[in-house]
């Protein structure tokens, strides 16, 4: 049932016959290496470098290092422009005279379009290369941010969002792709560490950032900074990306598959993302339903495609399940707690903005601090021990932050936190590393592609099962909205966070299983 990717690669030359051949066999032996050099010259393979490494730079003089800063810098422009939106909300609203609901669009349409576009852009790196398709997600990005800097209307904002959502598809369907593909087993997990230092520091500095943007230079401000950083991205990453080869020849899109994955994610994202606001009515099962089924359609369709948007042999690969699953476990738990944690330190301990802001920063520090370090773990002693420890230490900083009552002190709270962070560190980068070497390299796009469609979607369902528990606990469908709480109120929601933190160990419990499953690597030991 399972399958152990191997990349393509010519095992004649890495597995020479040992014994001195006869006339036969070494004329066989001869014509053998003559069919591997031309394979190799077809496929784009340096016939210096085996395959197996994951390596195909162009360029032998390229920097990795430098390639790695390169791509992370564009996506460190996707990630904090999510954070600083979030904070410049209020004032959006205020001068569009926008509801609640049209100004929450803004953040759905993003979501929406991003999840459906990234397996579609994972697959057209693997066709047209990662470099083209890297640089034109960087600056429609930019040009699309300058769009909604500008608008004067909540549907010119949204439709902004909407091409925002273009560009950052083609850029996160890459980057993983691209590191991959730039750093050889040995220091790949060091390389997915250090690329979570830039995403994790976006996530920490956007509430602040976004604050001073909007107190001081008005909520456009937000959108007009991805203009210098887009564009020195552009002019960085064109000098120093290799031009990726992908051992592919030029092939069709599957339009079909990529018009179902992009109907079947958004309707599936919308139910669970309008879910906990429409009560969960019948328009949100509907919604939820057809996702579901044209899943289902396109897992038919894929089957038969001779070019399909999924590579359905993908989920042969047991690595590459168990990771995938294991991600969207993490990821979920994460989500859960990071849409609680806010409304914590604002609605029940009675904190600015800003403060909060403050207060939760510690968890994407220790992300920024611990991914570096259990990337080159997993580089020494393999991706699956370590990933391991990660949601073991996970499991407890959950059950550490389900203790968390009403007198407790905020260094005793922020501990708690820091655990589950360091949970986190520990499994992200590792978990990356090992998804993206469990699949050969002509490949790696479309595995990127389906590691952002579980990342996406697994946040949204965390976002939902963390309003449907709330509310199943603490006995209210609202969350505090700022004003004073009475006891009662304060216990209720606690009772609400604690459910929530506790409902979600098996989940991490589910993912260590599926963790320990993964394949042992010959190649890289503990893999």
């Amino acid at each position: 049932m399972w399958a152990q990717e191997v990349p393509i690669s010519c095992q004649s030359r890495q597995n020479p016959v040992h014994s001195k051949p006869g006339r036969t066999k070494g004329f066989q032996h001869l014509i053998s290496r003559i069919s591997c050099r031309i394979a190799l010259e077809e496929s784009g393979c340096s016939d210096k470098e085996p395959s197996n490494s994951g390596s195909v730079p162009e360029s032998e003089n390229s920097n990795p290092y430098l390639v790695l800063l390169a791509v992370a810098s564009g996506l460190f422009m996707v990630v904090i422009d999510v954070t600083i939106l979030n904070i410049a909300l209020p004032s959006i609203s205020r001068d569009m005279q926008a509801t609640m609901a049209q100004v929450e669009w803004a953040i759905i349409a993003y979501t929406l379009t991003l999840t459906g576009l990234v397996p579609i852009f994972g697959r057209i790196s693997d066709i047209i290369g990662r470099k083209k398709l890297f640089l034109s997600g960087v600056s429609v990005f930019a040009l699309a941010s300058l769009f909604c800097a500008y608008s004067v209307s909540m549907e010119g904002l949204i439709l902004g969002r909407v091409l925002q959502a273009l560009g950052g598809a083609m850029i996160t369907s890459n980057t993983l792709a691209i590191i991959a593909d730039t750093f050889p087993e040995g220091k790949r997990g060091l390389a997915m560490g250090l690329q979570a230092i830039l995403v994790s520091g976006g996530a920490a500095i956007g509430p602040s950032l976004g604050g001073f943007l909007v107190t001081n230079y008005e909520w456009h401000s937000v959108f007009l900074i991805n203009v210098p950083i887009g564009f020195l991205s552009v002019i960085f990453a064109a000098f120093v990306l290799p031009p990726l080869k992908t051992h592919r020849r030029l092939e069709p899109l599957d339009w079909a598959g990529a018009a179902t994955v992009l109907a079947g994610s958004g309707s599936l994202l919308l139910g669970l993302t309008l879910g906990p606001q429409k009560d969960w009515n019948d328009t949100v099962i509907v919604c939820l339903v057809c996702g579901a089924l044209l899943y289902v359609v396109l897992f038919l369709m894929e089957k038969r495609h001779p070019h399909p948007l999924i590579d359905m042999n993908l989920f042969r690969i047991r690595g590459f399940v168990f990771g995938q699953l294991a991600g969207v476990c993490a990821t979920i738990s994460l989500a859960a707690m990071t849409f609680v944690f806010p409304w914590y330190w604002q609605g029940l301990r009675g904190l600015s903005a800003q403060e909060a802001g403050i207060l939760i920063l510690p968890l994407p520090l220790t992300l920024m601090i611990l991914s570096p370090l259990s990337g080159k773990l997993s580089d020494r002693f393999g991706t699956r021990g370590v990933a391991s420890v990660g949601l073991i230490i996970l499991m407890l900083g959950e059950w550490a932050i389900a203790g968390i009552h009403l007198e407790m002190g905020y260094l005793d709270v922020i501990w708690r936190i820091v655990l589950f962070g360091a949970g986190l560190g520990f499994f992200l980068a590792p978990n990356n590393n090992a998804i993206m070497s469990s699949v050969s390299a002509h490949r790696r796009g479309v595995a990127a592609g389906i590691l952002g469609l579980f990342r996406y979607t697994g946040q949204s369902l965390g976002v939902a099962l963390s309003g449907v528990l709330f509310h199943f606990f603490s006995g209210h469908s609202h969350l505090p909205d700022g004003s004073e709480l009475s006891q009662q109120q304060a216990e209720l929601f606690m009772r609400g966070m604690q459910g929530v933190a506790l409902s979600i160990l098996p989940l991490g419990a589910l993912g260590l299983y599926f963790s320990w499953r993964r394949v042992h690597n010959p190649h890289h030991p503990g893999g």
